[in-house]
């Protein structure tokens, strides 16, 4: 148990490299979008089981539209142009490179 704590702790290292107080549910949030790009805000929030409100405040922090504090510019929010009142979900290259760097760290994880 102690190795896959260990892995663990890498893991959350990488999502702290983000911000040092970087809430599970915004890594929750990018794991999805990274997952299924376009993806709108609505799916979204069902995805993660949270409410659509939560969800459109943890899409704004990700984005570059937080209410409270610094943006994170992870993502980027654009309207669908086949339906205009829905918002699609796509990483933008500070997403992708964060992305890749999780993803390393796991597959470094897979290798020990």
């Amino acid at each position: 148990m102690t190795r896959e704590i260990d892995n663990l702790r890498s893991l959350l290292r990488e999502l702290q490299k983000i911000d040092p107080e970087f809430p599970l549910q915004y890594a929750l949030c990018l794991c999805e979008i990274a997952a299924d790009e376009g993806l709108s805000v609505t799916a979204l929030a069902e995805k993660v089981r949270l409410p659509l409100s939560t969800v459109s405040r943890i899409v704004g922090a990700l984005s570059s539209k937080r209410q409270k504090g610094q943006p994170y510019g992870l993502v980027e929010v654009s309207i669908s142009a086949a339906e205009r009142r829905r918002k699609e979900l796509n990483l933008t290259a500070r997403g992708r490179a964060v992305m890749e760097g999780l993803s390393a760290v796991i597959k470094g994880l897979g290798s020990q």
